[in-house]
């Protein structure tokens, strides 16, 4: 399996955080004046680029900001003529430590794929961006040696039976689309990739395997909202369902291990429930998915499936804010009338999770915590991680088997942000049993909140502005 970096929507040097990063004070301060040997410069017999600097170049810019990476709209780096013209942007963003993005912290277990840097790497870099120097002919190509940057085989890509065109008069929509799927016979995917298609307004999606038994029931919701894109849907799709697929900013492409794939019946078909946000008006959306299928000669497959961990979110107001919305009760109508009851989860999280609001009750000094623990219920191993806030996460944890001699940290992102939401996949074989506990715990910053809102109790709902705290675990149904 392999991820990519995807949706970047900042400038370069506010892109996120790297782990394993050292404070470099001095490559911050590096002027521009530091970083203009150009390619004409570049004696003939300089030495130690091909060796020290481009393998790290390849194995972490590249992935985003070659070819069809992501980062390419902010950023080229093609080529080795490029690394040099663009050298004194790489001295301030690494410097910086807002590149490469990698949000999990040494406290978590390995990762595949890890473009982190060092601090060996980022004092090499660094060192050469500030005199770039080549031993290698300037039109040298640069390739990416780290993961992927669009889905490698695509066998399928469909779009939805009908896009969806909201407005900023609702700039918070759950909306349920249907993707009929192609094929007359039982199919295992080995892959997919979600692709947003109106960057600006996808927030993020959650696909959904359904029974062809309900494919009529699809359509009626659909048909009661006509020419306008599927049903509103917040909290569920309203159908019986389980939950397949996810995209969130930061996530890429999906390819499930070797021997591995995610089974669909000749008559399933999948709902996708895409978070729409409007900041601003955008046309018509018509998010695609993207197919790897198996061939008959890899078959059979091993299933994989996804399981959501969850833990309350509950931020009070701050004991200097003052409003109506302040009052947890009032906060949760106003939640409710917007989402519905079934977008509006805090009660039910609460419940799950054996807490209760006064247990938050303190936390008034603008900042707030949670946590729970639950059962795996699943047996087989773990094969990726990705954890999810909002706006005003600072930080996430997953931990296997807490407080126990076997106590694994399974994800460690010590400063939350939300554009850099990965799906991180273990290097060493991790398996769990039904009986296991996974431990989920948040944190929020009141201050992180847009200053133009209204002063408001943060409770986990639907919307952008309100919050929430879940994990999403594969699991491929093997045994130990």
């Amino acid at each position: 399996m392999a991820f990519f970096v995807a949706g970047i929507a900042l400038a370069l040097s506010a892109c996120g955080d790297g782990a394993g990063s050292s404070d470099t004070p001095s490559a911050a301060s590096a002027t521009t004046e530091e970083a203009t040997t150009t390619v004409a410069d570049a004696p003939s017999d300089s030495t130690g680029f091909a060796v020290d600097v481009l393998p790290i170049i390849e194995n972490t810019c590249a992935r985003c900001h070659t070819g069809k990476g992501p980062g390419t709209p902010h950023l080229r780096l093609d080529t080795v003529a490029d690394a040099i013209e663009n050298s004194n942007l790489i001295v301030e963003a690494v410097g910086l430590g807002a590149m490469p993005p990698w949000p999990a912290s040494n406290l978590s277990v390995a990762f595949k794929d890890d473009w982190s840097l060092t601090d060996a790497e980022r004092d090499a870099l660094i060192a050469w961006a500030r005199r770039p120097l080549t031993d290698l002919d300037p039109a040298t190509p640069i390739v990416s040696t780290s993961g992927i940057q669009t889905l490698t085989d695509v066998d399928y890509e469909i779009v939805p039976l009908d896009g969806y065109d909201g407005t900023q008069d609702q700039p918070d929509e759950y909306r349920c689309l249907i993707y009929d799927l192609p094929f007359e016979d039982t199919t295992w995917i080995k892959g997919y990739e979600f692709v947003p298609d109106q960057t600006e307004v996808v927030h993020h999606a959650i696909g959904y395997r359904i029974g062809g038994e309900h494919r009529a029931a699809a359509g009626a919701l659909a048909a009661k909202d006509p020419g306008n894109g599927g049903w509103t849907c917040f909290g569920s799709s309203g159908l019986p369902e389980q939950r397949v697929l996810g995209w969130v900013p930061g996530i890429g492409p999906r390819e499930y291990p070797e021997g591995s794939g995610l089974r669909m019946s000749a008559d399933d078909f999948i709902v996708i429930q895409v978070h729409y946000h409007y900041e601003v008006e955008a046309p018509t959306d018509f998010s695609s998915l993207r197919l790897d299928i198996a061939g008959t000669d890899e078959l059979p497959l091993d299933s994989v499936d996804s399981v959501r961990f969850v833990a309350p979110a509950e931020i009070p107001c701050a004991s200097w804010e003052q409003g109506p919305l302040c009052d947890r009760s009032a906060a949760l109508a106003a939640a409710e009338a917007k989402y519905g009851e079934a977008g509006t989860q805090a009660n039910l999280i609460n419940t799950i999770c054996q807490a209760s609001p006064e247990d938050y009750a303190h936390m008034t000094d603008g900042t707030a915590s949670a946590s729970c623990d639950l059962p795996v219920r699943e047996r087989g191993q773990i094969v990726s991680v990705l954890g999810h806030e909002h706006e005003i996460g600072t930080s996430f944890k997953m931990t296997l088997l807490p407080g126990t001699p076997d106590e694994l940290i399974l994800l460690d992102i010590p400063d939350w942000d939300f554009q850099w939401q990965l799906a991180y996949e273990p290097v060493d074989e991790i398996f769990v049993e039904p009986t296991d506990i996974i431990r989920i715990e948040c944190s929020w910053d009141r201050s992180l909140r847009d200053r133009d809102l209204e002063p408001a109790y943060v409770l986990w709902a639907d919307g952008t502005h309100d919050e929430m705290c879940f994990a999403t675990v594969a699991i491929r149904e093997v045994a130990r």
